[in-house]
């Protein structure tokens, strides 16, 4: 029997996702790649790709991976963003979904724990902006004895993540030169070598907000994640529409590990005044 053949790149269904988010941008947003010319990141460290949520739907592949997992679609949308604005700056480029259609409007006091991963739109009213903070949005872990590196992605108010399992490097070579000798405790030894690096890790400014509905200020607020662009331009008074994920987050002040209960929240993808 033929070995299997390896194609190497990304599996196709990723693949089609990113080249789709391609072709869109490269369809509607030249004007955007123009402006960026002469740009640095020291003057503007971010740019916004304001996409209209009609041109994602109006792509079958984008609209069903957008709607079903906004989150990760849109971190590929802005692997996309960076590869081609490479070519132009080094402004880092984040994709900024807008105009959600009214299917997608919301009530703060209709979300429950069901909505969970959901793309919603939400007219609040800002009640108070909380200090702006950091989180460690990707860590990078380098084996301190081969130098190999990984990266791995992490998420707001969650425990650190690390590399499943040692450096793959050591690992192998571990194994192909002890073979059946090779032992749980060298293998828990080879895990401890990799550790994370500070430089090299990346760092996302985030803010919270606490609103309330705009119509009505009596019912529960709800904490609104906002990030980059958006950290310290916001004042409690506002009206804002938000344009984002509904999350599940833990109470605050509680252990992460050992408390169950969890608090709905939503990550802001965008952000829009209203008159």
């Amino acid at each position: 029997m033929s070995e299997e053949r390896h194609i190497p790149g990304p599996p196709s269904e990723l693949a089609d996702t990113l080249n789709h988010w391609r072709e869109l941008f490269q369809r509607k947003h030249s004007e955007d790649f123009e402006a960026l010319k002469g740009l640095t990141g020291m003057e503007d460290p971010i740019f916004s790709f304001l996409v209209d949520y009609a041109d994602i739907d109006d792509d079958d592949l984008l609209s069903l991976r957008f709607n079903e997992y906004p989150e990760q679609t849109v971190e590929q949308a802005n692997e996309v963003l960076r590869s081609m604005c490479s070519e132009h700056t080094d402004v880092r480029c984040v994709l900024r979904p807008l105009f959600f259609p009214d299917e997608k409007l919301k009530h703060v006091s209709s979300l429950r724990m069901r909505n969970r991963g959901e793309l919603v739109s939400l007219v609040v009213k800002i009640q108070d902006v909380g200090p702006r903070l950091g989180y460690l949005k990707k860590a990078l872990y380098t084996c301190i004895a081969c130098g190999h590196r990984e990266e791995v992605p992490q998420r707001v108010a969650r425990e650190r993540k690390r590399p499943i399992g040692p450096c793959r490097v050591c690992l192998e070579d571990a194994q192909q030169t002890l073979g059946e000798q090779f032992s749980y405790s060298l293998y828990k030894r080879l895990d401890s070598l990799l550790q994370l690096t500070a430089e090299g890790s990346f760092y996302q400014d985030i803010q919270y907000l606490n609103v309330h509905d705009a119509i009505a200020p009596d019912e529960q607020p709800i904490q609104i994640i906002i990030d980059d662009e958006y950290v310290d331009r916001h004042k409690p008074g506002e009206t804002i529409r938000i344009n984002g994920v509904v999350y599940i987050d833990p109470i605050p002040d509680r252990n992460f590990v050992k408390d169950t209960r969890r608090i709905l929240q939503v990550r802001a993808l965008s952000i829009e005044q209203v008159s």
